[in-house]
C-alpha cells in the first residue's frame, strides 16, 4: 500500500518491525515468552509511536478507596500529570486509576477464551476502582463530575478465526450477547482492526501492511486528550498522606476571647466567635452571638469597638 506521506510511511516501517520482532519472541516456548513480547511491544511499537506527553507501562491499578489491585494489566497508558505512577523501573508499575487512559491486554493468539479472560479483566477495571474529583467549582471546592472510563483494547499478534470469516466484533458480540460490555476496540496485526463507535462495531480488515495498528494507534492518539481531560487534577495526598495519626493543633495566632453575657439569668462566658462571611468588619456597638445560653436565654457583650478581619475577631476596644 503507498504511504500518503513520510510520516507515516516512517510509522509502518517502526511497526513491520516490531511485529515481526514479537512474532518471533511468541514462537519461544519457556516461561519469560510473555514478558519478552510485552517488552518488545512496549519499548519498540506503542512508547515510540504515541505522543511524549502520556507515558506507557505495564503493572496493576489501584485507587485510593482501599480496593485491591488489579491483576496485571499487559499494557497501560497513562498521563503522569494527572497522578504520576510508582514505577519499579522503566516499565513495571503501580497506577493510580485517575491517571489511567488506556488499558491493553496482549494476546499471541486470540481466541474466545482469551477474548472472554480480557473482557472480564475490562469490567473490573470500570466498575470496581473509584476516582477522586479533580475538578473545582466557582468557589474553588473540589466536586463530583463526569469522567471517562479507561478505554479497554485487546492487542494480538494472531488469531484463531478464519480468514475473511467471523470478525472479531461478532465473535466478541456472542460472548457479551445482551449484557453490558467493556472492551472498546480489538486488534489483530496482520487481520483486522475493530472498534465500537455510536452503538456499532466498525471492522477493518486487512491482509498487508499494518493498516489496523496504524488505526488503533490513530484512534488512541485522537481520543486520550479527551479522556485525559475529563480527570481533572486530583489531589495526590489522598494516596499519600497517613492515616490514624495523633494531630496536635496549635494556635498559629492569638485571638482575643469575647465575654458575653446571659441577658435572662446573667450568666458569663468567654468565646473566641467565627464571622463567617465577613472579610473586613468594624462593629461598634454590642455582639450577640448565634449560641444561646443553657436556659435559652441570648449572650450578648457589652458595647465596644470590635475589629474582625478574615472572618475571626481581631482586636476588643471597650467603649
Amino acid at each position: 500500500m503507498k504511504n500518503k506521506n513520510p510520516y507515516q510511511a516512517l510509522l509502518r516501517g517502526k511497526v513491520t518491525s516490531a511485529i515481526a520482532q514479537a512474532r518471533a519472541a511468541a514462537h519461544m516456548t519457556h516461561q519469560g515468552v510473555k514478558g519478552s513480547v510485552l517488552e518488545i511491544l512496549l519499548s519498540q511499537l506503542f512508547r515510540p509511536l504515541l505522543p511524549a506527553d502520556i507515558g506507557v507501562g505495564t503493572g496493576q491499578i489501584i485507587d485510593a478507596f482501599g480496593n485491591p489491585p488489579s491483576p496485571q494489566i499487559d499494557i497501560v497508558i497513562y498521563n503522569k500529570a494527572i497522578l504520576p505512577p510508582v514505577l519499579v523501573d522503566n516499565n513495571v508499575g503501580i497506577f493510580p486509576i485517575e491517571s489511567v487512559l488506556y488499558t491493553i491486554e496482549v494476546k499471541t493468539t486470540l481466541n474466545s477464551r482469551e477474548l472472554s479472560i480480557a473482557e472480564l479483566s475490562a469490567k473490573t477495571i470500570n466498575t470496581v476502582y473509584k476516582y477522586l474529583p479533580g475538578k473545582l467549582d466557582e468557589e474553588g471546592n473540589r466536586i463530583n463530575h463526569s469522567i471517562s472510563k479507561p478505554r479497554a483494547v485487546v492487542f494480538a499478534l494472531n488469531t484463531d478465526l478464519k480468514a475473511n470469516g467471523m470478525t472479531e466484533a461478532e465473535r466478541y458480540k456472542k460472548i457479551y450477547k445482551k449484557e453490558t460490555h467493556y472492551l472498546g476496540a480489538i486488534c489483530v496485526a496482520g487481520r483486522e482492526y475493530c472498534y465500537e463507535n455510536d452503538e456499532h462495531w466498525i471492522s477493518m480488515r486487512n491482509e498487508e501492511d499494518f493498516d489496523e495498528v496504524l488505526a488503533l494507534i490513530s484512534g488512541i492518539t485522537n481520543t486520550y486528550r479527551g479522556v485525559s481531560d475529563s480527570r481533572g487534577y486530583p489531589l495526590l495526598g489522598y494516596y499519600v498522606a497517613p492515616e490514624n495519626i495523633t494531630s496536635i493543633i496549635t494556635p498559629s495566632v492569638v485571638l482575643p476571647e469575647l465575654t458575653v453575657k446571659c441577658i435572662q439569668c446573667g450568666k458569663e462566658l468567654k468565646t473566641i466567635p467565627t464571622f463567617a462571611g465577613f472579610k473586613d468588619l468594624t462593629i461598634n456597638g454590642a455582639i450577640t452571638i448565634p449560641s444561646l445560653c443553657e436556659c435559652g436565654g441570648k449572650l450578648t457583650s457589652e458595647k465596644g469597638t470590635y475589629i474582625i478581619k478574615n472572618e475571626r475577631l481581631r482586636e476588643i476596644n471597650p467603649i
